[in-house]
């Protein structure tokens, strides 16, 4: 049986916060963000450096977003609605999907070259330990790239070990179909000195090839050049060789 092709990610928002603003105003900013997705769009939220507190002010407005914490390790852990994920995990995977032409980054966006440029900057480093690192270069910025970093690893299956199988039934259950679109949204929150961003990724999974035999079958009229092909097949078919 062939396989499916593989999923598009495709970038169609990119946004930066002006420093500055409560959290409680990104809160409500991105609840609007949300409402204007189609479908049931997914939060991810990025809170390696706020902690707790401000994921759980979207929780009580309502919002159920999936939490991660960007880590230095090479393995991905799940407690609950938050993970633990290597930024190496991250980063890489992002790098790999714009080789593959998989993550389309819209031109017309205000950040797209800032989101290059920022991919651009990462580095691949190993510390004095012997462990493999993978950051911004000094004095670069990696907050969009971390915004849709996490937004991508989501749309991927990341976070749920049996995804597939649970993204199937939830699905099934709403009446979509399989090549509908999928909205993620990436949120990487900033501190004092750096800006909260947002990224808003599209995941679109091609149409499934149809097998042959569930494929329709011509009804050619009686008579026709391709009737009488269709005769002479089914009879070469049916012949014992």
């Amino acid at each position: 049986m062939t396989a499916p092709p593989p999923p598009i990610f495709q970038v169609g928002h990119l946004e930066r916060v002006p420093l500055g603003t409560p959290y409680l105003g990104i809160v409500a900013h991105v609840g609007r963000l949300l409402t204007k997705l189609p479908g049931t769009p997914e939060l991810v939220i990025d809170f390696t450096g706020v902690g707790r507190p401000v994921f759980d002010m979207f929780v009580y407005s309502g919002i159920s977003p999936t939490g991660v914490l960007i880590t230095g390790g090479t393995a991905e852990t799940r407690d609950g609605m938050t993970c633990s994920v290597p930024k190496l995990t991250l980063v890489s995977r992002l790098q790999a999907l714009l080789h593959e032409g998989r993550l389309k980054i819209l031109r017309e966006l205000d950040e797209a070259e800032t989101l290059v440029r920022e991919l651009q900057d990462f580095r691949v480093e190993f510390t004095a330990a012997g462990h493999l690192t993978f950051n911004a270069r000094s004095g670069k910025h990696d907050d969009l790239v971390l915004a849709l970093a996490i937004a991508v690893w989501r749309a991927h299956g990341g976070g749920i070990a049996s995804w597939g199988f649970f993204e199937a039934m939830r699905r099934q259950a709403m009446g979509s179909t399989a090549s509908e679109p999928r909205y993620y949204v990436g949120l990487d929150l900033g501190q004092s000195r750096d800006p909260t961003a947002i990224a808003v990724v599209r995941r679109i999974d091609p149409p499934r090839p149809v097998p042959e035999h569930d494929k329709p079958k011509p009804n050619y009229a009686p008579g026709s050049v391709e009737w009488q092909e269709e005769q002479r097949r089914r009879t070469h078919e049916t012949t014992p060789g």
